[in-house]
């Protein structure tokens, strides 16, 4: 038996530069199914393993060889590609006459980069080709390989792809337009016509001949396989979205429905091609598909013709676009025929172009511009409709907006001011009416209160006033010349025992000693006095504000600059630009709002002085707010200028409030939380409620929250907006913690709206008061959520809550009682089980389990687990035969004796009158 290759066919490669050689008969070729082969044993391997290459169309298998041998007969060096129609891999093995082997990757799924073989002058190579396709969907070719040389090649593609690149662009354009078209008006022709290009441009990109696929050679070249199925994709969906297309266009539903059921039978015979090739029940060939496709495409080219003869005078432009679409598809039509329409051309690139599968997609291409024109004549009708009905509805909608704008405002403004009232109101409506029923207790600081709290309202008075003014333009000026630096550390000064309070940092520096120049003092005096209370109000505890003064110059000329700084809780970036208009809050995501009204003054204020006004703000950082105030010395000097009355923001009884007694007593009056960052309205709950309650105060919601875990009080008030936290989360998180969840809560608020209320309740908070208030409800209200937890003890002290007929509900109290229970049952027989054994058990320190168990059960620790113990001793007197001492023992009592004795005196008789 012969072995080695030497009986293969010899293929020379030709003298000339420009080539292509086709091979089919010239290859010897042998299955290899299970790929057992690989080149180096084929290369040993009998000559009779091969044999004529007889698959001639569709391969059956999935993995064949071929061989033959390649001579170059020139006296130079020759590059050389390999191409071969639809195998997913064609690898190429080429071995010379020292026996070195090569290795070649070619195929549409390989990388189209490294399909080149450099052939040495006067040399002969022995060849193997390994076919192998995925089967994925089935190969529709027969065994071939294509060899070309190089150069001429690239040439050639070079002008190839310049061509598709031309194509690509004009469908990928016109698909993005008509997407544009769509999203303008919404009509679904315009929808289905991108879906048509967009899919037709991807099918082009995609496209696998005899070499990888445009999308492979310039978009994915490591990931060929995507190519792949974009393309198995793509193809079902152009024809789809293009009769999608004709019905929409034609608007065949109404005016031709015999025509519009055929072409519904097409779309729906596509889709049941794809997903039966798709999923592998039957494989429909190419013929098959093209049959179908085409078939669509004359059916429709036929409909248009009968619509434009019918009077739709649309369907011009659609007939136009089919007839160069079908010239494209008969030409590619009878290339895979292997017909050559264009025969009659002469051999250049650009008519070879078109002998291509390009042809449907170059053809295609002009097509799309002929349709594009015809939607965009029907856009420009549709809208010129559109445009008539809409001057008609915008004079309408002019109208109903101003009005809904103009009772928008005055709703917003409303609520932000009657909200800015309620809390000074509180004060002192409630300081009024103990002044009338205690007149010698505290009268001095309750007149203080009322007096202060009736300055802040003056002031926010004053604001609105001011403001009008300056919008109406009859805010004059008072202008006089006076050193400002002295005026500017003194307005600062009178904020730092308020930033004192506050734990924060207030320092004023100033790079001038001295700086003689006009100013309005009561308007600097706003303009600063703003700005610090903003800075105050939004800096955490511990945090810095500094106001810094410089000269600088600003437009050629001279000027203050006042820099107020703070290291708060910053301004989102998108609010940045709205915070200088009027009524315009910023939502902080802190629970602290205002009128609206406050940097709008300011900004007016700085206006009216020829100033100018910036902010730097990044959130949770903190912000900058710059003042430039031009520096004139035109008005006479004014030596002994003095500041004008200013409501020094010091909150009274706020040092009292701040050096407060945390300590409480346990077991004696019920101890009362308030989270209230307003010290006059805290100072004010003290005063009415110090004698029923030991009182803890919280400054804000955060550190309530902190309080009311250490120290689980027996009810809390708290306000709802405030800084760190709001009440509404304050009462969220108290509600599901498990320690906390049986302690009442009233939410004592200026938000009046219902939907404020139905907020509050929603968190679990169980009473919602608005202020102001009478102090006889919230006493009442304090009363009454205080009788519904001795309620609760009661049932808790009567018997084991696992032996009560409770309906099953999401009672958190009943839920954690018998967690408890459960815990003293799972130990009852141990007599040493103590309190502090329950304590870890609940993962509480004694002193928390004492306050829990306390305000649920009315019962010491110590007495709950004796009362679990004589209720189970009770329930096994009722059922078992056991006797009272094995009872005693079994519920954790060391002796009978005690047993007794303790069980008469809760039950009041023995247990041997219970058993009767």
């Amino acid at each position: 038996m012969q072995t080695g290759l030497g009986a293969q066919q010899r293929i020379e490669l030709p003298v000339r530069a420009d080539w292509t050689r086709t091979l089919i008969d010239e290859l010897e070729v042998m299955s290899d199914e299970h790929q057992q082969w690989s080149a180096e044993a084929l290369f040993a391997a009998p000559d009779d393993m091969f044999g004529p290459n007889t698959v001639r169309a569709k391969p059956t298998l999935h993995n064949y060889w071929a061989r033959f041998v390649l001579v170059n007969t020139t006296d130079r060096e020759q590059w050389v590609s390999f191409e071969s129609y639809y195998w997913d891999y064609v690898t190429l093995h080429f071995r010379d006459s020292s026996g070195r082997i090569a290795v070649v990757p070619s195929g549409i799924l390989a990388s189209p980069y490294n399909n080149k073989f450099l052939t040495q002058p006067a040399s002969e190579y022995e060849v193997l080709a390994n076919f192998a396709s995925n089967a994925r969907f089935r190969r529709e070719d027969n065994i071939h390989l294509i060899i070309r040389p190089t150069l001429p090649t690239l040439e050639r593609k070079a002008f190839t792809n310049y061509l598709d690149g031309i194509t690509f662009g004009i469908m990928f354009g016109l698909a993005l337009y008509n997407l544009f078209l769509y999203v303008s008006i919404r009509d679904r022709t315009y929808l289905w016509y991108t879906l048509y290009i967009f899919s037709f441009a991807i099918s082009f990109m995609t496209l696998f001949a005899s070499e990888p696929p445009k999308w492979t050679q310039f978009f994915t070249p490591d990931y060929p396989l995507l190519a792949f199925y974009l393309k198995k994709i793509s193809d079902p969906v152009i024809w789809i979205a293009y009769l999608g297309f004709v019905r929409s266009y034609l608007v065949t539903r109404e005016r031709h429905p015999a025509w519009d059921k055929i072409l519904q039978v097409c779309t729906a015979l596509i889709a049941l091609q794809f997903l039966l090739n798709l999923t592998g029940v039957y494989h429909f060939t190419g013929v098959a598909r093209l049959l179908t496709w085409n078939t669509a495409v004359l059916t429709s080219f036929i409909l248009g013709i009968t619509s434009y003869v019918a009077g739709y005078n649309r369907a011009k432009f659609f007939v136009l676009g089919q007839l160069f679409l079908v010239a494209g598809i008969t030409i590619t039509s009878m290339h895979y025929a292997g017909l050559d329409v264009l025969a009659w051309l002469p051999e250049t690139n650009l008519v070879n172009y078109f002998r291509t599968p390009s042809a449907t997609f170059a053809f295609g291409a002009v097509e799309a511009v002929v349709f594009s024109l015809a939607l965009a004549d029907k856009y420009n009708t549709l809208q010129g409709e559109i445009t008539r009905v809409q001057v008609e509805q915008e004079k309408e909608r002019s109208e109903a907006l101003r009005l809904q704008e103009l009772d928008t405002f005055k709703t917003r403004f409303y609520a932000n001011i009657t909200h800015e009232f309620r809390t000074p109101l509180t004060v002192i409506e409630g300081m009024a009416l103990e002044l009338e029923r205690e007149p010698e207790k505290e009268t001095g600081k309750r007149l203080e209160l009322i007096q202060k709290n009736s300055r802040n309202l003056l002031s926010l008075v004053n604001q609105l006033l001011d403001l009008s003014k300056l919008q109406a333009g009859k805010m004059g000026s008072d202008l006089r010349q006076a050193d400002v630096i002295p005026f500017v550390r003194y307005l600062v000064e009178l904020h730092e025992s308020y930033a004192t309070m506050h734990k924060l940092n207030l320092q004023f520096h100033s790079e001038l000693p001295a700086l003689l120049m006009d100013f309005d003092a009561k308007k600097l005096e706003r303009i600063l006095t703003n700005l610090l209370s903003n800075a105050i109000k939004f800096t955490p505890a511990y945090g810095r504000i500094s106001v810094v003064a410089k000269k600088v110059n600003r437009d050629q000329h001279a000027q203050l600059r006042l820099i107020v700084k703070d290291s708060g809780i910053g301004i989102a970036e998108e609010q940045v630009p709205f915070i200088f208009d009027r009524f315009h809050q910023i939502d902080t995501g802190h629970g602290s709002h205002g009128t609206g009204i406050g940097l709008a003054l300011v900004n007016d204020l700085v206006a009216t002085m020829e100033g100018h006004i910036d902010v730097e703000s990044e959130l949770n950082k903190g912000s900058s707010f710059v003042i430039d105030l031009p520096i004139h010395t035109d008005m006479p000097l004014d030596a002994e200028m003095v500041p004008y009355d200013y409501a020094t923001p010091h909150l009274p009884g706020a040092n009292g409030l701040e050096h407060q007694n945390t300590d409480v007593i346990e077991d004696g009056l019920p101890i009362l939380l308030i989270i209230e960052d307003n010290a006059d309205v805290a100072y004010y709950l003290q005063s009415c409620l110090d004698e029923e309650y030991q009182i803890l105060i919280c400054r804000n919601g955060k550190l309530g929250v902190e309080k009311a875990l250490a120290l689980l009080p027996d009810i809390i008030i708290s306000d709802v907006m405030m800084p760190e936290m709001d009440g509404f989360a304050v009462c969220r998180i108290l509600k599901e913690n498990e320690r906390t969840s049986h302690i009442p809560i009233i939410l004592l608020t200026a938000k009046a709206s219902p939907e404020d209320k139905l907020t509050g309740l929603t968190h679990g908070a169980d009473a919602y008061l608005i202020k102001p208030f009478e102090k006889e409800e919230l006493m009442i209200r304090l009363h009454k959520l205080l009788e519904i937890r001795q309620t609760l003890q009661q049932k808790y002290s009567s018997t084991l809550i696992s032996h009560q007929a409770v309906e099953a509900t999401d009672n958190k109290e009943d839920t954690y009682v018998a967690k408890v229970e459960q815990i003293v049952l799972h130990h009852l027989e141990d007599e040493a089980f103590s309190i502090h054994d329950l304590a870890r058990a609940l993962h509480l320190s004694r002193s928390q389990m004492h306050r829990k168990l306390k305000a649920l059960t009315g019962m010491s620790p110590a007495i709950y687990i004796r009362h679990v113990r004589l209720q189970q001793a009770k329930i096994l007197l009722s059922v078992t035969d056991l006797s009272i001492s094995e009872i005693a023992y079994r519920v954790g009592f060391k002796t009978p004796v005690y047993f007794s004795q303790v069980f008469k005196e809760t039950f009041g008789e023995s247990p041997s009158a219970t058993r009767k």
